[in-house]
């Protein structure tokens, strides 16, 4: 084995040497001297070199390599890195909670933020713990402790400031971990961030919350703006005129795939309707990349609801949970897709209210309990696999009441779950449509506060009397706009009366179109309902 390179940090201080091509820490190569040809041990322990080596930071011999690794298995850039790149900067230098699905990337996109901005990264997952950081925290969490740690995981000396970076995955694994993290902020300089894809069982009673110490973030699978990113089509998503350039307030199906100026629109549509169905998961969105199959999709997101079925039943309390788990998403979309409009019934109730013949197990003899399905309902959202949608009634901003409905996260698993029904196909389109709606305007609610365009919790949807309309938005200057998804050519007959009574000031059909502006409302393309809010 030779040595080939002095590896040195910002301080110019020797923290190790590329060894064949490996980072080795200095104390390290201390204890295998006599393996490395051309390093030795000084009388007074210092170690040296019969050569001249060339000198590269930490971070060109390590982090810079990583980087690009990482970098090129997962090449999809998302927003979440300018979101960490903002908590990072903050003057207020909190504990970054990083929440969100399973197989979302969030650890993916955590490296790969570390390995960019930090000198540093130690990196564990409470899932091994291979080298004992809980040994740390029972120690007292202290520099000398992390140092001993950073030895157990040959990692080079701990330094104790914002060059270093901990990220600690998983954390739902250790009550102990969690309750720790105002003693690990009090103690060290460095940055913190934690994250785990069951976030939800923090709220057990064993997990002490660490209100003040924590600021949070939450990763989605990619949104409609990311997935063009990737073919290179998100300048014309976010550039493209929004209403056509048009007089009228549409053009029929036929005139808008048959116009040649409508080509950028055409465009951005056959994403959106790929989109629709294999979603954004990034493992779902790689296997079209590859295979341009959209069966491939599904056995993906397939897989991840499996692994996902199989890693929650850790987390359920009931035994017979884990039966019902995936008969209780099934029926969540079946349930949207048969509901009768204008009644604003709880679709949470409605479920839990099932009968054992409605919702079947394993075992038909079980008998099933409200509390039971009511469990997995909840676990489903704390999970990050559904979302929950509130209801402003009688088009009251005011009146709100929340998660009176539910909508997936992803719209390749609404997807997915729709195939495995035997639903009409109207049906099927019309939830999709609204489900991708959805999603996209769920961003516009969990952006940080000084970038919030919206007010309130989550999208509502709203009801007057027998009218129902799919979403209503309050703007962040009080503007309420009533939003009517159409999937066919018919009037958007509850949005008319919702204007007729003044319960919106602005009215919008989302559709297939290019846009364009009536007396009454005005139409956008469906596709631009997230990433083009307020509309203007």
């Amino acid at each position: 084995m030779t040595a080939t390179h002095c590896v040195k940090d910002t301080e110019n201080q020797i923290i190790g040497f590329l060894v064949d091509g490996v980072f080795y820490t200095d104390y390290n190569i201390k204890e295998n001297i006599q393996y490395i040809e051309n390093l030795f041990l000084s009388e007074k322990g210092d170690i040296v070199t019969n050569e001249n080596l060339p000198k590269c930071t930490y971070q060109q011999a390590v982090n810079g390599v990583k980087y690009q690794l990482i970098a090129q298995e997962n090449y999809f850039q998302r927003d979440i890195q300018e979101e960490l790149l903002c908590w990072k900067q903050d003057a207020l230098h909190k504990v970054l909670q990083l929440e969100g699905s399973r197989q979302i990337g969030k650890t993916t996109e955590l490296l790969k933020f570390a390995y960019a901005q930090y000198e540093y990264i130690i990196y564990i997952s409470l899932f091994e713990d291979s080298y004992q950081f809980t040994e740390v925290l029972r120690c007292g969490c202290t520099p000398l402790e992390m140092e001993k740690y950073c030895r157990r995981a040959q990692l080079p000396h701990f330094v104790n400031s914002r060059k270093t970076i901990i990220i600690i995955d998983e954390i739902q694994v250790s009550p102990m971990v969690y309750n720790s993290i105002r003693m690990i902020r009090a103690n060290l300089d460095c940055d913190l961030i934690v994250t785990g894809s069951y976030l939800g069982q923090t709220l057990n009673k064993e997990f002490f919350q660490p209100a003040g110490t924590v600021a949070y973030l939450y990763m989605y699978p990619l949104s409609f703006s990311e997935f063009c990113r990737i073919f290179e089509k998100e300048d014309l998503l976010k550039t493209l005129d929004l209403y056509g350039g048009e007089e009228n307030a549409s053009l029929c199906k036929k005139d808008l795939e048959n116009r040649e100026s409508c080509a950028g629109y055409n465009e951005l549509y056959k994403l959106y309707e790929l989109y629709k169905k294999i979603g954004g998961y990034p493992e779902a969105v790689k296997a079209y990349a590859k295979t341009h199959n959209i069966v491939k999709c599904y056995e993906v997101i397939e897989n991840l609801l499996i692994t996902f079925e199989k890693e929650s039943r850790n987390y359920f309390r009931e035994s017979k949970e884990p039966l019902i788990f995936r008969t209780v998403y099934t029926e969540a979309l079946k349930e949207m897709c048969r509901e009768k409009r204008g009644t604003g019934s709880k679709l949470v109730e409605t479920i839990t209210g099932m009968t054992k013949t409605e919702i079947a197990v394993n075992s038909p003899k079980q008998m099933i309990s409200r509390t039971e399905i009511s469990n997995a309902v909840a676990w489903l959202g704390y999970s990050g696999i559904i979302g929950e949608c509130g209801l402003y009634n009688n088009g009251d901003v005011n009146d709100y009441i929340p998660a009176r409905r539910l909508y997936y996260m992803d719209c390749g698993i609404a997807s997915y779950v729709a195939e495995q029904t035997a639903l009409p196909k109207d049906n099927i389109d019309g939830f999709l449509s609204e489900n991708f709606v959805y999603t996209e305007l769920m961003r516009l609610y969990k952006k940080r506060a000084g970038e919030k365009l919206v007010k309130g919790e989550s999208p509502c949807f709203s009801i007057y009397g027998g009218y129902e309309l799919d979403f209503m938005i309050l703007g962040k200057d009080n503007t309420i706009y009533g939003l009517e998804v159409k999937t066919n050519t018919g009037a958007p007959a509850s949005l008319k009366v919702f204007i007729d009574k003044k319960l919106v000031d602005r009215g919008i059909v989302a559709k297939k179109t290019t846009g364009g502006h009536s007396e009454q409302f005005d139409t956008i393309p469906i596709y631009m309902v997230g990433v083009r809010f307020p509309y203007i």
